[in-house]
């Protein structure tokens, strides 16, 4: 059986579990988002390796997008907050996984004017917390404190150089150095590039990512097509992770706020993020 997933223009996407190539369904589930990373996490930090999405002839590949592109936007933000509601359908059951709050606000370091977002994920009596600075002007990384069901994060951005503090809640911090071949995105904040980003029908990049389970990593991005959702124009976004490994998210043109991301974990499993209407 395959969940099929609308990606906007009355065109479906079917997605299986044999394209996860072997992972678990928990492996991907940490790559879509911060909420599933805060929940999910792994308990050691893997190899700084580049894990490129499904391979194309040089003439077709996207624009390459690095922090600073002229494609991109300054953010402006005015203290938003959207509020999300998490659950997960496998079969034909429906499991509420928790509630996800998000925060931005404006300020500015050494006059240089940043983003600070923080998302706060309640789940039953546990809550997880995630908080980023972002320069506003170029999307370049600078800082990352998460606080994960099993671990402390702490990440500092320097163009391509991070440095930062791993630790078990309950041991001290191990700390690591390193640098990489580009400047990245930082790979929980994604969600900030639909907000920057000229999004239209057939527009196409790929960016660096950095994510402290995988190191190195390159997303693409493809706007396949337009929706309604919730009462708003929305752009349906595919937004490639690794070879076969997708979600489709649903952004508003009006705000570039995400209202929807839908991501297959199995062949029958699927799961859902929705912003919830004040």
């Amino acid at each position: 059986m395959l969940l099929r997933i609308d990606t906007g223009c009355g065109n479906t996407r079917a997605f299986s579990m044999n394209r996860l190539q072997g992972r678990s369904r928990w492996t991907v589930l940490r790559n879509v988002g911060l909420a599933a990373m805060l929940l999910w996490a792994p308990r050691s930090v893997q190899a700084q390796t580049v894990v490129p999405p499904p391979s194309a002839p040089a003439s077709v590949l996207p624009r390459l997008l690095l922090p600073g592109d002229t494609l991109l936007r300054p953010l402006v933000v005015t203290g938003d907050s959207v509020r999300y509601a998490l659950t997960m359908f496998r079969d034909a059951d429906e499991i509420p996984v928790g509630r996800l709050v998000e925060a931005l606000r404006a300020d500015t370091i050494n006059g240089v004017p940043v983003v600070r977002r923080v998302l706060k994920l309640q789940r039953g009596t546990m809550q997880l917390v995630d908080s980023t600075v972002t320069d506003a002007r170029t999307l370049a990384p600078r800082v990352r404190r998460a606080l994960q069901q099993n671990r402390r994060v702490l990440l500092e951005f320097n163009g391509a150089r991070i440095k930062g503090a791993l630790a078990p809640l309950d041991a001290p911090p191990v700390p690591f150095d390193t640098t990489l071949r580009v400047v990245p995105f930082d790979a929980g904040n994604w969600e900030l590039l639909m907000r920057a980003l000229p999004l239209e029908k057939g527009f196409s990049v790929r960016f660096p990512v950095y994510d402290l389970d995988g190191g190195l990593r390159e997303y693409r991005l493809a706007v396949t097509g337009s929706t309604t959702v919730q009462g708003e124009e929305t752009h349906v976004v595919i937004l490639t992770l690794a070879r076969n490994r997708e979600s489709v998210v649903w952004v508003s043109k009006q705000t570039g706020v995400v209202l929807q991301i839908e991501t297959m974990l199995g062949e029958t499993t699927m799961l859902r993020q929705v912003r919830v209407l004040r």
